[in-house]
């Protein structure tokens, strides 16, 4: 995994933390900075994180990168350009779920919050807030209770949200082959049929996958046949040049449903 940090005119998307919090003046860095995109589409296609940090917030960055490196499954991803208004994004947790970050960033943020399903602010044992950072915010949870989480957000510009996890259950593996061909790549081919091949771990029923773009908008279903080997799953999609991710969805081995990402956000080439 890819941690970049963003700093001076160096910018990325990330959301949200518990109780709220008010973004620093909109004269302020970043909300009047001038961003270099580059950055952020390095870890957007990495499946990194680009976190959207002043430069003299840097020295107290190592909870955070150490926090997104130890949950290795991607819940939710989410960024783009963040319109003005309040946005509510759910967030599915399930049993399997050990431990989970809920990382936030936003160019103008004015307030974000985690919330429990109970509708309550996640705060209390247990809850790590770090929100000493004026466009990033962090919550980490132990032992979240299974149900559907909400991260609310308001601000403007480059932002992007992130829900990861310590679980058993995880995409292991995406890889991708032009129909015909046996050799298989992490990047799929555009213009024509590919092959795409995943390895799911741990106990799960009723698999469903779709690819979605880098706003989470569902692109298209991919239907699975078995794979040759146990958590192996095959389907066949024709890319875009638009960028995608792929995403499964399905139950655990108690029936409560559980949704995983494939972070890189992916282009054909």
């Amino acid at each position: 995994m890819k941690l970049l940090l963003a700093a001076a005119v160096l910018v990325a998307p990330t959301l949200i933390g518990a109780q709220q919090q008010t973004s620093n003046p909109r004269t302020g860095w970043p909300c009047g900075a001038r961003l270099d995109l580059s950055y952020f589409q390095v870890a957007e296609g990495s499946g990194g994180h680009l976190l959207l940090l002043a430069p003299e917030e840097i020295g107290d960055s190592a909870t955070l990168l150490t926090a997104l490196g130890s949950h290795r499954q991607t819940i939710f991803r989410l960024a783009g350009s963040l319109t003005f208004g309040v946005h509510e994004f759910p967030v599915p947790i399930d049993p399997s779920v050990d431990s989970a970050v809920f990382s936030i960033s936003a160019q103008c943020l004015q307030v974000a919050h985690v919330l429990r399903p109970s509708g309550l602010p996640a705060s209390g044992e247990g809850v790590t807030d770090l929100s000493n950072f004026r466009a990033q915010r962090m919550v980490i949870v132990a032992r979240p209770e299974p149900g559907t989480w909400t991260i609310r957000i308001a601000g403007s510009g480059l932002a992007g949200v992130v829900a990861q996890a310590r679980s058993a259950i995880a995409i292991s593996e995406v890889r991708f082959a032009p129909a015909g061909s046996n050799i298989a790549s992490a990047i799929p081919k555009g213009g024509v049929e590919n092959v795409v091949r995943m390895q799911i771990s741990g106990k799960v029923t009723d698999i469903q996958a779709s690819v979605v773009s880098g706003e989470f908008r569902k692109i298209a279903d991919l239907p699975l046949d078995p794979g040759e080997t146990d958590g192996s799953y095959v389907s066949r999609f024709t890319p875009t040049a638009q960028g995608f991710r792929v995403m499964i969805a399905g139950k655990d081995a108690e029936g409560v449903a559980f949704q995983r990402l494939h972070a890189p956000l992916l282009t054909a080439r």
